[in-house]
């Protein structure tokens, strides 16, 4: 079926009845997939969405496991006609409950609020809470309120201003947009925290963050590993709580888990996430992310108001956030879970192989190691301690195959193809300067 705004698809054997219980937003995206093979598993029709741009490699619209396809507008550069796509789309496939799983669908689908929710649920948490969650000078600032410890930080507008906070924080420091989320020039774009070893690489950045239309914030860099805390809250009670590690992220600082492991939960995640996940009132599933300073302490970085993109490892050691969040959606009765399975890894393939080229083309900064070691690092992890692929289930293979051909094989051929075209030119150029 076709409407101006999108189209939906049926894919071979999933017949023409009843519409899916629930639609996965933002197919392109791992946790959508995981979403997907979570609820099916439980016996729930699970239909997927995706934005133009990434419709032809989504691998949640190619599981076995898709009940509808559809695509919509893209968020990034027409967020109106993305939020009006999905009304238009919920009146004629009714869904039970709709996920985002992105801070730009999130973003785009706040502006229709109150249409959606006439419609299904929509499992985000209330105004009020999203704009302390999106806001890193709100979060820190509630953080300072409840005694959570907070990066020295410094608010920055001006190239005047990044040479006081250098001066102040020293190098290497932290630059990061006070949102993630931006728009500028009728595009958006997400944009997360790098690490300057110096007085000019941070101030391109900020002037990066200005043309992506998003104010700037500067912090000292912290030496400890990354810690994040994953909870799932309704009406002031926390339901699930799971913490983890990350051993390796894309980018090298702040970015997405490539490697990451479950670990205990201990007093010292678990109270400050705790005490702002019920200051803010959060309700559904957040990350709070900390960073350890040099004596160990966590040190409170940001609030992701969504489901991770690793959240098929809380699902593989017992935490099933996505079946907790049908429950809730549809008024079933919710349960407690105190304990998961410590010491499971999960290793995203296609972002470490991404974290690699990071460290070989940008070398240098503090969060990375050496190219050699980082090269040794990814080798020895297949085999000192394996850990479970990210998107890769052995009785539904299209969708890792689909996005290892999108992430990591086009992109290498095209590269080849460039360069052999770039040779071909030269030749062509050097006998034309032979004849001539």
């Amino acid at each position: 079926m076709t409407n101006k705004t999108w189209s939906v698809s049926i894919p071979d054997g999933a017949g023409t009845g009843a519409p899916p219980e629930v639609l996965v937003l933002d197919a392109q995206h791992r946790q959508s997939l995981a979403t997907m093979r979570s609820l099916t598993r439980s016996g729930i029709t699970v239909g997927g969405v995706a934005c133009r741009a990434a419709a032809d490699w989504a691998p949640a619209l190619r599981s076995r496991w898709c009940r509808l396809r559809a695509i919509v507008p893209d968020f990034q550069d027409d967020p109106d006609g993305y939020a009006d796509a999905i009304v238009n789309l919920l009146d004629a496939y009714p869904a039970r409950v709709i996920l985002p799983a992105h801070d730009g669908s999130i973003q785009a689908l706040r502006s229709r609020r109150r249409d959606l929710e006439r419609r299904t649920f929509l499992p985000i948490a209330s105004e009020a809470a999203l704009d302390i969650a999106v806001d890193k000078a709100r979060t820190l600032a509630l953080a300072e309120q409840l005694g959570i410890a907070v990066p020295k930080s410094v608010f920055v507008t001006t190239e005047g201003d990044v040479r006081a906070a250098v001066n102040e924080l020293g190098c290497p420091a932290v630059v990061k947009p006070l949102r993630s989320w931006g728009q500028a020039a009728g595009l958006g774009t997400r944009l997360g925290a790098f690490s300057v070893p110096n007085l000019d690489e941070a101030q391109r950045l900020v002037r990066r963050f200005s043309s992506a239309g998003l104010q700037t914030v500067m912090q000292e860099w912290l030496p400890g590993r990354r810690d994040a805390v994953t909870v799932f809250c309704t009406a002031g009670k926390i339901w699930a709580r799971f913490a983890q590690t990350s051993h390796r992220e894309f980018p090298p600082l702040g970015g997405n888990s490539v490697l990451c492991e479950s670990i205990p939960l201990g007093r010292d995640l678990q109270e400050p996430t705790d005490a702002l996940i019920g200051a803010a009132s959060l309700d559904g599933c957040s990350m709070v992310e900390f960073r350890r300073n040099r004596s160990g302490r966590p040190v409170l970085m940001e609030i992701n108001a969504r489901m991770p993109g690793s959240v098929a490892l809380a699902i593989s050691a017992g935490v099933d956030f996505p079946k907790l969040i049908y429950s809730w959606a549809v008024g079933k009765p919710l349960w407690e879970i105190t304990e998961y399975r410590v010491g499971r890894r999960q290793r995203w393939l296609s972002g470490d192989v991404w974290y690699l080229k990071d460290v070989l083309n940008d070398p240098g900064h503090p969060d990375t190691p050496s190219f050699g070691a980082a090269l040794g690092t990814f080798l020895a992890d297949f085999v000192r301690r394996p850990s479970a692929l990210d998107g890769f289930d052995a009785g539904d293979m299209m969708p890792a195959l689909v996005e290892m051909r999108h992430g990591l094989i086009e992109p290498a051929f095209g590269k080849v193809r460039s360069a052999l075209g770039m040779a071909r030119s030269d030749s062509e150029k050097a006998n034309g300067s032979k004849q001539n």
